[in-house]
């Protein structure tokens, strides 16, 4: 070993090769000594040091060993921080996606192994197979992990950020009419919980959770307190999605619809537990169709073509508007976190505010410039909108 004039920087005889290297004593941020060898130069040893220092003071540091930990090593307590944080359901998706999507490529790669380019590449693969759904989900799961190593200082930037995504295609809303509504509900096995749901908009798991405590009469209300999932065959009783207790309005005739069940269920399932939401039958193995369910029946015998029991939520949301209701008072019957998100999903029932605009805005220049507007031009809205300016 020979000194150097950097107090810093010796060299050393490599002994497989015979020839001069160098190598670098430095200090890690927490202050445990070490070394890094091999460089062939000393203005190499000395250009690596210098970055390792600005790297040190902009808190940008990274140990060669930290990002030797590989993806499944740091997967399990991700998953277990998850656990706490998210609703039951939501968790087993993430750990679901973990274990089917995301662990067959990735479990055993070092975390400083992976290249943007690699995660693109399997994106790509992976929307060939499955919706974009599943995708975002199974990218969100291992950009999750690889954040946690960003933050314990094992690689300095997400490789699984910024890259492309799927594009999710939001199926088109089928809206039910109040005569339509009135023909499924009145041939259905469970004609309150139909009405309920298409003028309450609750969520499947809103409306069996709640109990004959959660109906104010006097005021036609029910309070959404409680919802319930079901997380691998077991029922999951917890708060409504975005953990946001409500009171939702109610058509008088829906209230007395409503059994008195007093602490227990309004609409238990057959054997008094949580009802399960109806799907549409599929086809066994043999090709015959297996059993339909009360909600396909009900749709069937009333003419219309199937819908997911969800989409009542749709229809609840549209008669409300119908009605009168504003964007707001939309977005608290629905539990909507935001107002912008109601809008972002239901901007289609708000096209006539758009006409109304066109008609205020010719009625408002009509009045400024002392003129007749055009015949049929004037709306509510717009004569409202010239009343208010005077």
């Amino acid at each position: 070993m020979r000194d150097t004039s950097h107090p810093k920087i010796k060299q050393y005889t490599d002994k497989r090769t015979g020839k001069p290297r160098y190598l670098v004593r430095y200090r890690k941020p927490n202050g445990v000594q070490t070394m890094k060898r091999g460089f062939t130069t000393k203005r190499d040893a000395e250009a690596w040091l210098t970055d390792l220092e600005s790297s040190k003071r902009r808190g940008e540091f990274v140990a060669v060993s930290a990002g030797r930990a590989t993806i499944g090593e740091l997967a399990e307590p991700w998953l277990r921080g998850k656990e706490v944080r998210v609703k039951a359901s939501t968790w087993a998706a993430l750990e679901t996606a973990w274990r089917v999507h995301v662990a067959p490529t990735w479990e055993r790669t070092a975390v400083a192994a992976v290249l943007p380019s690699d995660v693109q590449s399997w994106i790509r693969d992976l929307s060939e197979e499955k919706s974009p759904t599943v995708v975002i989900r199974a990218h969100g799961v291992l950009a999750g992990i690889l954040d946690v190593a960003v933050r314990d200082r094992r690689i300095v930037a997400n490789p699984a950020r910024n890259v492309e995504l799927p594009r999710k295609r939001r199926r088109a809303a089928r809206y039910l009419s109040h005569v339509e509504v009135e023909r499924v509900a009145s041939i259905s096995r469970h004609p309150a919980l139909v009405y309920l749901l298409a003028y309450g908009g609750l969520r499947w798991g809103e409306a069996t959770a709640l109990r004959g405590t959660s109906v104010d009469r006097d005021r036609c209300r029910v309070r959404v307190d409680e919802a319930v999932v079901w997380v691998r065959g077991k029922p999951v009783v917890g708060t409504p999605k975005s953990h946001e207790r409500r009171s939702v309005p109610l058509p008088r005739f829906v209230i007395d619809m409503l059994p008195d069940a007093g602490d227990g269920l309004l609409f238990p399932g057959a054997r008094g537990e949580y009802m399960t939401a109806p799907t549409k039958a599929g086809r066994a193995a043999d090709g015959s169709r297996l059993v339909v369910r009360w909600w396909e029946a009900a749709l069937t015998a009333a003419g219309l073509p199937y819908m997911p029991p969800h989409d009542l939520r749709h229809t609840a949301a549209s008669l409300a508007v119908q009605s009168g209701a504003s964007v707001k008072v939309v977005q608290r019957m629905l539990g909507h976190a935001s107002a912008s998100m109601t809008l972002d999903v239901y901007a289609d029932l708000f096209d006539a505010d758009l006409d109304e605009v066109s008609a205020a805005l010719e009625v408002r220049r009509a009045h400024e410039l002392n003129t007749s507007p055009p015949d049929g031009r004037a709306s509510r809205g717009a004569l409202r909108i010239v009343g208010q300016a005077g």
